[in-house]
């Protein structure tokens, strides 16, 4: 074969085949921007689905953060509602108990349980005839006459009695005692022995209605 001809033959082998690695470089280059685009397109599309999922899971967990604080904050008032409550009705009652016990001239007792109130008064040297007791809806009064010792000595003009010491109240005294509830008053009861009145009282019971919600 000539060597003008077999030059000729060889460049066009190589012009083959660098059309041919032209070509394959070409489809490997589209493959790998196809690929690229695809990678791209489903990282971005899960991308989203998480923050969609993550920006959902937010909103519950603010959502039960939510309801837990109003829950709490509701458990908290009410709370503080009741002791306030508690503590008014207490206030109420001891400063009832303290002004009844604390004045007036007859020395007294004061208990209740959940039926009855109950009165202890000292009378020490004073006759029942002596003694009255007053009731209203919700208070008890009681009156007493004291009279010193001249009353229990029998003298004459010869021979008179002098007081020398005088250390026992004389007059009438009264007592009255506020009850923080309304009392039956035509069922209260009164003993008296030795110089001390024992005096119960009854609470007026109000029963509880239900009252049905439509």
């Amino acid at each position: 074969m000539p060597e003008d001809v077999k030059e000729d033959i060889e460049v066009e082998f190589e012009e083959v085949e660098v059309e041919t690695e032209t070509s394959k470089s070409d489809e490997l280059k589209e493959k790998a921007e196809k690929f690229r685009e695809d990678f791209k397109t489903k990282a971005e599309a899960r991308t989203e689905a998480n923050k969609e999922k993550f920006d959902e899971t937010l909103n519950k967990s603010k959502d039960v953060a939510g309801k837990v604080g109003e829950n709490l904050s509701k458990t908290i008032d009410d709370t503080i509602i009741a002791m306030k409550a508690l503590q008014k009705n207490f206030d109420t009652r001891y400063q009832g108990y303290k002004e009844t016990v604390a004045t007036g001239n007859i020395s007294i007792d004061l208990a209740e349980n959940k039926d009855f109130y109950y009165l202890q008064a000292y009378l020490a040297g004073i006759e029942k005839e002596d003694i009255s007791i007053e009731a209203t809806n919700n208070s008890v009064t009681i009156k007493a006459c004291f009279e010193n010792i001249m009353k229990n000595i029998e003298s004459s003009e010869e021979d008179p009695a002098t007081l020398i010491v005088s250390g026992i109240k004389v007059g009438e005294a009264d007592r009255t005692v506020t009850l923080t509830e309304d009392i039956v008053k035509e069922e209260i009861t009164a003993k008296h022995n030795n110089g001390t009145l024992f005096v119960t009282i009854p609470k007026r019971i109000v029963p509880k209605t239900k009252i049905d919600i439509e």
